[in-house]
């Protein structure tokens, strides 16, 4: 019998595939249980299981449509940033500030000085797990975005993180988006200085502007993680100090040529880089003695005794260099010098003695429980008694502080308190000026914030910490205000935040948004504010600033609008609210962030750095009155707010929604940070609880399924009878349109048919019918162990009902959408056809995945694990631990180091199975782990369309 000869591969092409999708959508309204993405995977499968076509064509097609995604988010980057050129951007900027100088009198310098004398903005970088882009594949990105071309599709490299996501390394990636951002703050600088000089000469470098403030938690953040030490943090904060001022003499000795060569200036320059020079090698002996703890015999003690003796060469204030910087000013007559100086003063001001300024934040439950155990008293088991808060009041009144050294810090077991003694320890020995933001997360209690004063007076630090709340839950923005209003009753609170010059608050658009929908969570941000607005007014307070500190992602579903950049900085912190402050004489800064690799990417060069930070700055000037119906319809709107909140718990609550957020967990995804994953149970059911899972990984699954619930779903049911109104009321309203346009939006790249095809390999039936018309008869055993195990599993049925759910609100949507006149993607465009031709290759993979898991070979139980165990996380996608224990059951004999040929004595007997072993590698194992891989890199690609990962 002629063997029969193996299929011939035919290579996949992308545009006939999305021409098919294509024709399948226009066949739906005849065939409404149609679902194209599911049909087209399908196929795939059953082409890809006969050998029709391989895995390589597969992958083929799968890296040049992520690729093209690839390209298509670098083009929208370079959009949202609004980058031209340097050129451009410098100009606007010089224009901007010419038109706030213009209703100035020219004789009233004081008048200017005022104008520019605090920050109205701010950036902050964070180190959420969103570092889902390598570096080589992020700089490629911004390349691209910056040429506006891809010059072709192809990238030439995978889409996928870099292998070592350690904090170190999320450090590093910070420090360099931090380092374009102050090249950027420079050049603004430097434009601020020329722009001004025409209408106030020289007088201008005695401004000292403050455009804004920058700052970074990466390597401070505790909330949620125990694995930072306190000498990662101390360690990094002195690594910033060297690189800050390594960077301020490079700065200098960069215009030093241009300051002439007089006596005076000579002597000037020698001492402003001689200081330089002693700061930077005491830091560095700071931080070769930190690293050396542990090594050699070398203590603790050591190296603390190294960082705080005191021979002078150490810098805890920036003064001393502005003190020469101010004299090198003067001396020099050059209009070009004393701008390039004032610049490099105004960086120096900005930001200390570091890169930039930090945040270092733990949770309130830690506060709380460092509290109860330091004072050991039975009255500090319920903090919410008002004796409770009377006693805490009295400790602040009557506290004697207590120094720290670093044998105590090393002592302090209490999260809380050791942050504390930290930030003292940073004030005595590396920057006693800069200050310290100190984030306490969960935060809905006063007494908690009382605590945090406490052991801020405690400590020393009280003048330099800003204590900051955190509001994220639906319940917390809606008793902010209250609290900051109970706060401010206490004289100690007030005397605090009067000698600070602030209040500071943090808001947290990502978890509310899990909880209640984004755009629910929008509008409930913005009714803090307001309220923020009324209990400041109301308090009376002199010269104290209200800081608002908007802490969002880069998607949609963590609170950032999808257009421009000044648009998304107007959709968290819109105009309304700046307005309540201003229209009562009101100081408010608001700052916002930027969010691991995704959020770094704005930051990606100094021409991104530039485009970013003017538009950040100039979103700060002064707000004008408006009518906007939305402000003026109170009943309307709190009626769409209620209706539309109500709908998104209702969402929250469905059995599908859980269901689609265990099916796979995160295992779609790679790992995209150093945070430590919590294991949230071996059972689907207990990995898919929404409320134990945090807002990345949420919004991460979310979009994978490829429909962002949370932002797309509720317009309908919100709007509810009054349509007609509502809809004229979205013509109108400034505020309301930019809600309607990110929903629209997130519509246009959401499918319930991806929901649906994603689910349907869950079903028994679609596997019995694979088995049923004996098309496959090779696979017809797999098929059929696959639909028996399947029978009693609720995934699909869940699944395919919330996509019911949706797809009836869709309905709704859509019309809607249509009467305002916002595009809504009814009818998908190229790029969401890509999308689509993703998901179902995707869906093939996990079938061919799920079919080689019906292959596995059984085994003897474990005490670790069985065979029914292992199918079941093979088919939650569990595959690196599904391997690693069929390996351990089954070793393939090529991997023993025995060799056959070195030994001499003769054998007839092989044992059984081993080459039996050497196939369940080779056909089961091999092409899993492929598959795998592939189906996580295409997770990548899939984020690549929404534009940030979770």
């Amino acid at each position: 019998m002629s063997k029969k000869s193996a299929p011939v591969s035919k290579r996949l092409d992308e545009t006939e595939l999305r021409a098919e999708l294509r024709a399948l959508r226009a066949q739906i309204p005849d065939q409404p249980t149609l679902n194209p993405i599911a049909h087209v995977a399908f196929n795939l499968s059953r082409r890809l299981e006969s050998g029709e076509i391989t895995f390589e064509d597969v992958k083929e097609l799968a890296t040049q449509l992520m690729d093209s995604a690839c390209v298509h988010r670098a083009l929208l980057l370079k959009e949202q940033i609004g980058v031209e050129s340097e050129e451009a951007t410098r100009q606007e900027f010089s224009e901007f500030i010419a038109r706030q100088i213009a209703g100035i009198n020219p004789d009233d310098f004081e008048a200017f000085k005022a104008r520019f004398s605090r920050a109205r903005n701010g950036i902050v970088f964070t180190a959420h797990p969103t570092f889902g882009l390598s570096e080589a594949l992020s700089d490629r990105m911004a390349e691209i975005a910056i040429a506006g071309t891809a010059k072709g599709r192809s990238i030439g490299l995978p889409h996928r993180p870099d292998p070592d996501l350690t904090l170190d390394y999320e450090h590093r990636r910070v420090q360099s988006a931090i380092h374009n951002l102050r090249d950027a703050y420079s050049d603004l600088l430097a434009d601020f200085f020329a722009a001004a000089h025409s209408t106030f000469g020289d007088r201008v470098f005695k401004a000292d502007p403050q455009l804004t403030t920058f700052a970074s938690w990466v390597g401070y953040d505790l909330d949620g993680r125990t694995d930072i030490k306190w000498t990662f943090s101390f360690l990094v904060r002195l690594k910033e100090k060297q690189a800050a001022l390594a960077d301020i003499r490079e700065r200098f000795l960069a215009i030093k040529d241009g300051l002439g060569e007089d006596s005076e200036m000579v002597r000037l320059v020698r001492q402003v880089t001689g200081k330089l020079d002693l700061a930077i090698a005491a830091a560095d002996s700071h931080i070769e003695a930190l690293q050396k703890v542990g090594k050699d015999g070398f203590t603790l003690a050591h190296a603390a005794n190294i960082i705080t003796r005191a021979d002078g060469h150490n810098l805890t204030s920036a003064e001393p260099i502005l003190s020469l910087l101010d004299q090198v000013l003067e001396a020099t007559d050059s209009k070009t010098s004393k701008i390039a100086v004032a610049s490099l003063a105004g960086l120096l001001r900005a930001t200390g003695l570091g890169t930039s300024h930090i945040h270092v934040r733990v949770n309130a439950v830690q506060i709380n429980n460092a509290f109860r155990a330091f004072v050991h008293e039975s009255w500090t088991r319920d903090l919410t008694e008002r004796q409770a808060l009377s006693r805490i009041v009295e400790m602040i009144h009557s506290v004697k502080p207590e120094t720290v050294n670093f044998e105590t810090l090393d002592l302090e077991n209490a999260t809380a308190i050791r942050q504390f003694a930290l930030a003292a320890q940073i004030v005595k020995h590396i920057d006693s000026e800069a200050p310290i933001r100190y984030l306490i997360a969960e935060c809905e209690s006063p007494a908690t914030m009382l605590i945090a004063l406490y052991f801020a007076k405690l400590f020393g630090v009280s003048e330099v910490v800003d204590i900051s709340p955190l509001f994220e839950t639906p319940e917390a923005l809606e008793t902010g205000p209250r609290l900051i209003e109970r706060l401010l009753a206490e004289k100690a609170y007030r005397e605090y935040v009067t000698k600070r010059g602030r209040i500071a608050v943090q808001t947290g658009y990502s978890d509310a948004g899990r909880f209640i929908g984004q755009i629910a969570a929008g509008l409930a941000h913005e009714r803090l504010h307001h309220g923020l607005a009324e209990v400041v007014r109301k308090a009376k307070l002199k010269n104290v600033e209200t800081l608002i500190f908007s802490t969002h992602g880069e998607s949609m579903g963590r609170g950032a609008h999808p257009g421009p950049l000044r648009r998304r900085l107007r959709y968290v912190f819109p105009g309304e609210s700046r307005w309540r402050f201003f229209r009562a004489g009101l100081p408010v800064k608001h700052e916002t962030s930027f969010q691991g690799g995704d959020g770094y990417l704005f930051f990606a060069n100094r021409a991104f750095s530039q485009r970013a930070l003017a538009t950040i700055i100039m979103s700060g000037k002064d707000p004008g009155e408006g009518e906007d119906p939305f402000y003026t319809d109170h009943n309307l709107v709190l009626d769409f707010q209620l209706r539309l909140r109500e709908y998104q718990q209702h969402l929250f609550a469905h059995p599908g929604y859980r269901a689609l957020l265990g099916a796979f967990g995160t295992n779609l995804l790679f790992k995209t940070g150093s945070r430590p994953a919590k294991r949230q149970g071996d059972h689907y059911s207990d990995r898919g609880d929404p409320a134990r899972m945090r807002a990345i990984p949420n919004n991460a699954i979310l979009q994978q399924f490829g429909y962002v619930a949370n932002v797309v779903a509720g317009l309908g049911a919100a709007v509810g009878s009054e349509r007609e109104r509502f809809i004229e009321m979205a013509k109108q309203s400034q505020r309301l349109r930019p809600l309607i346009e990110m929903i629209a939006r997130a519509k246009q790249l959401s499918s319930l048919n991806a929901v649906g095809a994603n689910a349907i390999i869950f079903d028994a039936g679609f596997w019995a019918q694979r088995a049923s018309w004996g098309r496959e008869p090779h696979l017809d055993g797999a098929f059929k162990f696959l639909a028996e195990h399947l029978l009693d599993d609720d995934r699909a049925g869940k699944i395919i009902g919330l996509a019911h759910f949706l797809r009836l609100d869709a309905i709704e949507l859509h019309g809607i959408l249509e009467e305002i006149g916002v595009e809504g993607g009814k009818i998908p465009d190229d790029h969401r056809l890509e999308l689509d031709l993703l998901q179902a290759i995707r869906t093939a993979l996990i079938m061919r995945i799920f079919i080689l898991t019906a292959q596995l070979p059984r085994f003897t139980p474990t005490n670790e694990v069985t065979h029914a165990e292992i199918i079941g996380r093979a088919l939650g996608l569990e595959i690196p631990d599904v391997i690693k224990v069929v390996r351990q059951a089954f070793p393939r004999r090529v991997d023993d180091p025995h060799d056959d040929d070195s030994f001499q004595e003769e054998a007839s007997y092989l044992p059984k199975g081993i080459d039996d072993y050497g196939r369940i590698e080779t056909e089961i194992l091999d092409p899993m782990e492929q598959a795998y891989e592939l189906v996580r890199e295409i997770g990548t690609g899939i984020s690549h369309h929404w534009g940030a990962f979770g």
